[in-house]
């Protein structure tokens, strides 16, 4: 599969936050502000499992992040958003 994969996207979730959209108890953009994204490693998405999968099999591209988060307003530098990424970026990185 590694080898027939020309991009990845990786996200991390609460899978319980997830769960509870799926059945309707809590609405999306409520868990997302709820922090229902989460950094990655912080999750339960087996992010090394994935990683270990892809570059196992050939894989050598990129990883895009990104962090959905809902904002009330401009995070502090360096905090917010930005922070979880640089979070994800360090725990790929110790992979």
């Amino acid at each position: 599969a590694g080898r027939r994969v020309a991009h990845v996207h990786l996200k991390d979730v609460d899978a319980a936050a997830a769960a509870a959209v799926r059945s309707g108890r809590t609405g999306y953009a409520e868990a997302v502000a709820a922090g229902m994204y989460r950094p990655l490693g912080d999750g339960d998405v087996d992010v090394p499992a994935i990683v270990e999968a892809l570059e196992g099999d050939g894989y050598d591209g990129w990883y895009v992040l990104e962090q959905d988060c809902v904002l009330a307003g401009e995070p502090a530098p360096g905090e917010g958003p930005v922070r979880d990424v640089r979070a994800s970026v360090s725990y790929l990185l110790e992979l």
